[in-house]
């Protein structure tokens, strides 16, 4: 073997090595806490307001993240105002939120934003006005329009780019040796969306599966905007194996699409989403969802609420918190219950 091919040949191998490194850094490298044993009653003399600043309230996801914000809140036997905003995906809108809570005098901002690149401001003018912040579920520290995670006392996330390679991981093991279409309901505005896209796909090359993207379509991770928008797909494509979804609720609306299909579909389309939701679970069991990346909301938000009572009580938080996120399928979906969150 010649030296330059040599020398090419190692090159490859070093970058294979590097991407794999990389993914694995993705998954996975920050510290986790066991806050739930914890007894909270030294933060039982707290009276705070809570500015509560998720994505949208439009979603049950966010909704069961309040819920957890409420239950830390009660465990500690604290008086707590939980303050929520919501500008359904609209990052401005959100911003006009958060300074209105500025104005209200709020004592911790909790926040996830629905577009990281358009959320700085927001924490920015948090952070001038001395207010701590707790950012949950979307790190705003990772990725290309990241980078203001100093603004943050602490950032309490899911790893959203392992929800969606758990899924794509499932993909790949169930499509090894055949060639598998794949449709997508995305929703690209949204930071936490993008990664579990790149996720799923990260982890279909590094299976090194033979796959096509047949079409992406924009469901907003809406139910009824996934169906209007997957019903015309289905149609222009019958010959479909996968949807991977961006969370459950677009999951659901995709699944409305295949029942209401207009044409005769070619295949059994396996259907995935991601959030692991009371209503996708039910779904999982019947066996009309495939699978979920899934994430445990009612941790994120008692976690996030017992950060801000350390940080406002002068205790050490630790940077960056993990969540797990894991896969549900049909094999162990009983686990887990179909009646609430995990």
């Amino acid at each position: 073997m010649s030296k330059k091919v040599l020398s090419l040949v190692l090159a490859v191998i070093l970058v294979l090595s590097l991407g794999v490194a990389a993914m694995a850094e993705a998954v996975s490298t920050n510290a986790r806490v066991d806050w739930r044993n914890e007894d909270l009653s030294k933060y039982a003399d707290m009276n705070i307001k809570v500015g509560y600043a998720p994505a949208t309230m439009n979603n049950p996801f966010w909704l069961a993240v309040m819920d957890g914000v409420q239950e830390a809140a009660d465990k500690a036997g604290a008086k707590v105002e939980i303050i929520p905003v919501s500008g359904e995906g609209d990052q401005s809108l959100i911003n006009d939120g958060v300074n209105n809570l500025i104005s209200d005098k709020i004592d911790v901002l909790l926040i996830a934003p629905a577009d990281v690149a358009a959320a700085e401001s927001a924490f920015k003018k948090a952070n001038e006005a001395g207010i701590p912040i707790v950012n949950f579920d979307t790190p705003v520290d990772e990725g290309e329009n990241g980078g203001y995670g100093d603004l943050a006392n602490t950032i309490i996330a899911s790893d959203n780019f392992n929800a969606g390679y758990v899924c794509g991981a499932d993909v790949a093991k169930k499509f090894e040796g055949k060639h598998c279409k794949i449709l997508v309901a995305h929703s690209p505005r949204a930071t936490s969306c993008t990664r579990r896209y790149a996720g799923f796909f990260g982890a279909l090359d590094e299976a090194g599966a033979d796959y096509e993207i047949v079409q992406e379509v924009d469901g907003w991770g809406d139910r009824e905007k996934s169906l209007n928008a997957v019903a015309p797909a289905l149609v222009a494509d019958p010959d479909i194996d996968v949807i991977f979804a961006i969370n459950d609720p677009s999951a659901l609306g995709c699944y409305d699409a295949v029942s209401q299909a207009t044409v005769q579909l070619e295949k059994d389309i396996k259907i995935y989403g991601v959030d692991g939701n009371p209503d996708i679970k039910v779904a999982i069991k019947n066996g009309t969802i495939e699978g979920t990346g899934s994430q445990s909301p009612n941790t994120l938000g008692f976690d996030s609420m017992v950060a801000a009572f350390k940080i406002l009580n002068g205790e050490e938080v630790e940077h960056k918190i993990d969540v797990d996120t894991f896969l549900i399928t049909a094999e162990n979906v009983d686990e887990f219950g179909t009646d609430g969150w995990q």
